[in-house]
């Protein structure tokens, strides 16, 4: 407890005498005489109503992880310099968020009003400000996944859910195919000579891109041998289906177009001068990223070029689609936002000081994942940036939305879940022993994510029903 008092007595640059934790509980701060009506009212307030780091009637009280309350200036300003412990237990905080005490702030103002006292008013732009780059991390406990499936010998590179069934692909040159009410495996395909990238899933079949410049096409029934579409001279890295047809993105610098019913390749797009890194959908078009800087678009039906997006001046690496908007996400540190109709560069989102290498569009925002170790929130009505989030320690490597959460995964080897509505980390999840590189859900109301890691495991997640309590 001395250690704590001599924390706080040069946190306050007050006299020792003036500093005691153990006070606030039964003499909340002795204040010199008073002549002012006020501030003999003022000192006579009921200990709880006062911060046990000022002595002060708190205006703004806050909760803290270690469930004590204090004044939100003041907890801030301890936070600031670099504290991480709770000023009157002296424990290690779980987490540095402060959540609104609204009880007893309800009580402080009734009261003040009775006593004829004037409060401070409150500092709305605290809670609702985009942090800056040296704000306090906020982090949670972790907790290990519900399970970790081991398989693959090497990193996974996709990972797709359709019903109970997880597919997951590895540079071990193998799908394997898990049982996500059992989480087990429960089948191994193995045709493709070189690693798998991709996989994409459609009319009951399932379609893999390897590095072997081969798609195999399984029956989702059956699993058997299966088709294989030739054709590229290079790795096929992205795979999409629309308009009964599949759409094979290529580190060849091609997008090959294949026939749903004969898989024949009806044509062979070449506009790109680089590699194809991703493909995306929007508008009755195909949005093709490439490692030239460039995004083209392909009328499906038609399979024309429509346009080439320009802008970037580095490699495009994410592409996503909303309803009438695509972003782009770039080597160059920049998300470009594309009316997905008139191809009209509408913003260029500037932030991030990294490249950026992960995009995903929830209800209300855009979120971009990047090198630099941040998640950016975009508000999508106003394409202005609405929140920075701080909490990995290593580059966002992947992201996706699944009840009510953003779920982010890291080269830090960890997965963690965001509250949406408050874009809180609620859940940081270890069990990973490399990078988590991809993420999967089925669908934004799933009770269960699922990640894909460089050291070929598989992590299997529970979605948090509501944010705990003490977070909320």
């Amino acid at each position: 407890m001395n250690k704590i008092k001599q924390n706080l007595k040069a946190f306050l640059g007050r006299p020792e005498q003036d500093v005691d934790p153990q006070a606030s509980e039964t003499t909340p701060g002795a204040k010199p005489a008073s002549n002012n009506q006020a501030e003999v009212k003022k000192a006579d307030a009921p200990s709880v109503f006062c911060c046990p780091i000022c002595y002060e009637v708190m205006s703004d009280p806050v909760v803290l992880a270690t469930g004590h309350t204090y004044d939100r200036h003041c907890i801030q300003k301890w936070i600031a310099g670099g504290h991480r412990t709770c000023p009157v237990t002296g424990e290690r905080l779980r987490h540095l968020e402060h959540m609104p005490n609204f009880a007893l702030r309800n009580a402080v103002r009734e009261w003040a009003e009775q006593n004829g006292i004037e409060l401070k008013p409150l500092d709305v732009s605290s809670s609702t400000a985009v942090s800056p780059p040296d704000a306090p991390v906020t982090f949670t406990e972790p907790v290990p996944a519900q399970k970790i499936l081991q398989g693959h010998d090497e990193i996974v590179w996709a990972i797709e859910v359709s019903g109970r069934r997880l597919f997951s692909a590895s540079a071990d040159k193998t799908i394997r195919v898990w049982d996500v009410d059992q989480l087990r495996c429960v089948k191994v395909l193995e045709d493709h000579t070189r690693p798998v990238l991709s996989l994409a899933l459609s009319s009951g079949k399932l379609f893999s891109g390897s590095y072997d410049c081969s798609i195999r096409v399984w029956d989702l029934q059956t699993l058997s041998r299966p088709t294989i579409l030739e054709g590229h001279t290079d790795a096929v890295r992205a795979l999409t289906v629309a308009g009964g047809k599949l759409f094979s993105g290529s580190y060849d610098s091609t997008i090959r177009v294949w026939d749903m019913e004969t898989f024949l390749c009806i044509k062979i797009l070449q506009e790109h001068t680089g590699p194809v890194r991703t493909l995306a959908l929007a508008q009755g078009r195909v949005f093709s990223g490439s490692y030239d800087c460039t995004v083209c678009v392909w009328d499906i039906d038609k399979l024309e070029k429509v346009g080439t997006l320009e802008g970037h001046t580095e490699a495009v690496r994410a592409l996503a689609a909303g309803e009438k908007l695509v972003f782009s996400g770039s080597d160059d540190t920049c998300v470009r936002v594309w009316d997905a109709e008139t191809l009209e560069c509408l913003r260029v989102l500037k932030g991030h000081t990294d490249n950026v290498r992960v995009l995903a569009v929830g209800q209300n925002h855009l979120y971009s994942g990047s090198w630099d170790k941040t998640i950016h929130v975009w508000d999508l009505a106003s394409l202005d940036l609405h929140k920075v989030l701080y909490s990995h320690t290593e580059a966002v490597l992947a992201l996706t939305v699944a009840r009510g959460h953003l779920v982010s995964g890291s080269y830090d080897n960890t997965v963690q879940f965001w509250d949406l509505s408050s874009l809180r980390c609620v859940l940081k999840c270890e069990g990973h022993e490399d990078a988590v590189r991809v993420l999967a859900s089925a669908g934004e109301h799933s009770e269960k994510v699922f990640s894909g890691s460089y050291d070929g495991s598989i992590g299997c997640w529970k979605v948090p029903s509501e944010p705990p309590a003490s977070s909320r």
